[in-house]
């Protein structure tokens, strides 16, 4: 949930999409999960802690987060949300201010999927955007958080092997 104030939203000049604090920095939401898991495939969806995760081939891990609250979605089937999204790749996303009953302003982010099996319409889904600030990021991400050792030996370069065969007589 981004409660947020449409006149004090800042908007990414490159594809208009809200510049949000995402893990401590500014980011373009967009451009973050773009560079996270735009067209990856989901490869599983998980609970943990009574939070459903989409799982992609990636290894990145995406919560599912009410857009009006930020707290977990209910999983009432979850063989059924598997079978659903299984194979189906991020392709696109929408946003734009929901004002809500109460008079809070809040994000509402859709994230598309691409169609299965057929399907004629891609599968939207809502979720927050607390939910880029959430996603959990394989060790080699740039986003995990982790610095990696730098080491100043040189790479291992692959050699073909010689045509010709050694033979011991």
């Amino acid at each position: 949930m981004t409660d947020t104030k449409p006149n004090q939203l800042v908007e990414c000049e490159r594809d208009g999409f809200p510049i949000l604090n995402i893990n401590g920095e500014p980011h373009c939401l967009a451009e973050f999960v773009n560079f996270c898991i735009g067209r990856q495939k989901v490869i599983d969806v998980v609970v943990r802690n009574n939070t459903l995760y989409y799982v992609f081939e990636n290894r990145h891990e995406l919560p599912l987060l009410c857009y009006c609250c930020g707290e977990p979605l209910e999983c009432h089937d979850l063989q059924s949300i598997k079978k659903h999204l299984r194979g189906r790749k991020l392709q696109a996303m929408t946003w734009n201010v929901e004002e809500l009953e109460d008079g809070r302003n809040v994000i509402d982010y859709k994230l598309e999927f691409s169609t299965k099996h057929g399907e004629t319409e891609p599968l939207m889904v809502q979720t927050s955007t607390l939910s880029a600030n959430k996603m959990i990021h394989p060790i080699l991400c740039a986003h995990s958080g982790v610095s990696l050792p730098s080491s100043n030996v040189p790479p291992v370069i692959a050699t073909p092997s010689s045509n010709k065969q050694r033979r011991r007589r």
